[in-house]
């Protein structure tokens, strides 16, 4: 999070001129979604799961020890990805899709084995979070084949009517990112707000949706059918609209009234999941244009992945990061007390991050949307402050207190 999300604000700046002329598939444009999508999104989540299994699960990480070096794999992967796209050396992005794969086996092979451990406990996980997992490993794979079909050219017509990119696009950022942030929701944020959801068949049936949308587009793709398309559209409306409920409801009857910034950043996914379902609804219907250039479908993914996925990333965060501080202080024995904090969950960088970094996909939207040049910069130039001073903020806001000798500083690395 300190490094791939100001990475990926700052690319961003370069590559908004190509979003708005159009240019989706530029080999720029292709570097700084998967910075987004691997550096950002997956390895947070990849973090995140490793330090809550053992708050939730009461188990310990099976192979913990090699974590460090799954860590690292995953990494260098990711830059050798996103160096051969920023290159245009499809080779490069080739030999990093391989430690990817590799990386994320490993990982969710940790995961199962801690599961596994965990006995009854395990029923804790979300089905939304193993349908992710399952298409992590099809994206992931499918990544691998759209690289290798770059550099090699072995199946050309993955590159007709951008039929591979709607596979890639619907697994990775629908079915694993999607489905991750919904399972997200529907396990942690009523535990931490002390609320409960409204129906859990309301969560099933949103799964449902998902996955039919998914399936619909694949076999549209493979099909030929533009019906098959709309028809995931609107499915994956219906579930934007239900998700949208459910997250209401649970804030609406949250314990504490608080300020808290992660019921204002899940606001802003409530938002962003009305506009997306609008978009879907709309297309579906006819009322809205894809021309020129596929403009709707690219500020639709931007929506999702800038908007939908971050806001709810960062908003996690803010009530994740000091409890798990908390959680792992409290087994030290040598810690004396854990500090109290006047708004933990609501500290007053993150309102900025909050204002910047909505603004600047709104801007960026409107830039791709219009082909403004300017406009789109400008939003990305906002997103690129926001990711800063989150940066700051959860990353290295320590550093200067334990340069003053204000915060004494041991490096300790444990997980469970």
């Amino acid at each position: 999070m300190g490094l791939a999300f100001p990475s990926l604000g700052i690319l961003l700046v370069f590559v908004s001129g190509l979003l708005a002329e159009g240019a989706y598939e530029a080999f720029p444009a292709f570097a700084a979604t998967h910075v987004a999508t691997l550096g950002w999104a997956t390895m947070t989540i990849m973090g995140a799961a490793m330090q809550m299994a053992p708050a939730l699960l009461g188990a310990r990480v099976r192979g913990e020890r090699t974590i460090p070096w799954l860590y690292t794999l995953f990494a260098l992967g990711v830059l050798a990805l996103v160096a051969g796209f920023a290159a245009g050396r499809p080779a490069w992005a080739v030999a990093g899709g391989v430690g990817v794969n590799l990386a994320s086996w490993w990982f969710i092979a940790l995961l199962a084995a801690t599961l596994t451990s965990a006995g009854p406990r395990r029923a804790v996980l979300s089905p939304h979070t193993l349908v992710a997992l399952l298409c992590l490993l099809l994206v992931l794979l499918w990544g691998l084949a759209l690289a290798a079909n770059l550099r090699w050219g072995l199946w050309p017509g993955l590159l007709m009517a951008h039929r591979g990119l709607l596979v890639h696009l619907s697994l990775g950022l629908g079915g694993f990112l999607g489905l991750m942030v919904v399972g997200t929701f529907y396990r942690l944020v009523p535990l931490v707000h002390g609320a409960r959801v409204a129906s859990a068949r309301r969560g099933w049936i949103i799964l449902a949706l998902g996955v039919l949308a998914i399936g619909e587009t694949l076999a549209g793709v493979a099909a030929g059918a533009g019906w098959m398309f709309r028809a995931a559209a609107l499915c994956a409306a219906a579930g934007l609209a239900l998700f949208s409920w459910e997250v209401l409801h649970v804030l609406a009857h949250r314990r504490s009234r608080a300020p808290d910034l992660n019921v204002a950043h899940w606001h802003a996914v409530v938002a962003y999941s009305l506009v997306l379902a609008g978009m879907g609804t709309g297309w579906a219907a006819g009322v809205l244009r894809t021309a020129p250039r596929d403009r709707l479908g690219a500020c639709a993914v931007v929506v999702f992945l800038l908007g939908w996925v971050t806001q709810a990333i960062i908003g996690q965060l803010y009530k994740i990061t000091p409890f798990l501080m908390w959680y792992y202080r409290a087994t030290i024995p040598d810690v004396l007390a854990i500090p109290r904090q006047p708004a933990p969950y609501h500290p007053r960088p993150g309102r900025i991050v909050l204002w910047l970094s909505n603004a600047g996909v709104a801007a960026l939207v409107g830039g791709v949307w219009s082909g403004m040049a300017a406009a789109a910069r400008t939003g990305a130039m906002l997103i690129a402050a926001a990711a800063l001073v989150l940066a700051y903020v959860l990353a290295y806001r320590w550093v200067p207190a334990v340069a003053a000798k204000r915060v004494p500083f041991e490096w300790r690395w444990r997980i469970s």
